[in-house]
């Protein structure tokens, strides 16, 4: 498969999260969060997502987690792609939401290690128009591998709570690890 179609592909994955309007949880932000560990719909990752994000589903995904304006979505990309490292792929695909997107800036690139596993960040501030409507979003997304599948971890929330939720967005990334 080509870079371009890898590249279309990824951004497919990574927009439909972004681009999907979630409700607000109404969750007071006081509360005491504890971490725990959970294991994610797709059978070879775990992740640790704080508790003040609750369970939820929607058209687009059978299981994210949300609090208050912030997501984090994980999907996979079993397509065996043609990138030669994980920062080719984050920015292949960030170059499509370059291309999808009305304005776009990238806030930092960073790989953060989960144990042993890389996990390449991209953090970004995007707007899309939508008829007239801007929507606006900070992103912080993480990629891995296990060597045959991409997982792609996505957690955004408006760019006016974004600071709030940066810690545990980190987090979320920095726990990732496959099941052995």
């Amino acid at each position: 498969m080509n870079r371009f179609a890898l590249a279309a592909c990824a951004a497919v994955l990574l927009l439909t999260p972004m681009l999907h309007a979630c409700g607000k949880a109404g969750t007071d932000s006081s509360v005491q969060t504890e971490a725990v560990y959970q294991s994610l719909p797709l059978p070879d990752l775990y992740l640790s997502i704080p508790e003040n994000f609750q369970t939820t589903s929607s058209e687009a995904y059978d299981v994210f987690y949300q609090d208050e304006d912030a997501t984090v979505i994980v999907t996979q990309d079993n397509r065996k792609p043609e990138y030669t490292s994980l920062h080719d792929y984050a920015i292949s695909a960030l170059l499509e939401y370059q291309n999808a997107t009305t304005t776009l800036e990238v806030i930092e690139e960073n790989t953060v290690y989960a144990g042993a596993t890389a996990v390449e960040t991209m953090e970004f501030r995007y707007t899309v128009d939508m008829g007239g409507d801007t929507l606006s979003k900070t992103c912080m997304a993480g990629y891995l591998t296990d060597g045959t599948t991409m997982y792609i971890i996505t957690c955004k929330s408006d760019p006016e709570t974004y600071e709030r939720f940066r810690p545990q967005f980190l987090s979320i990334l920095q726990s990732a690890d496959f099941v052995k």
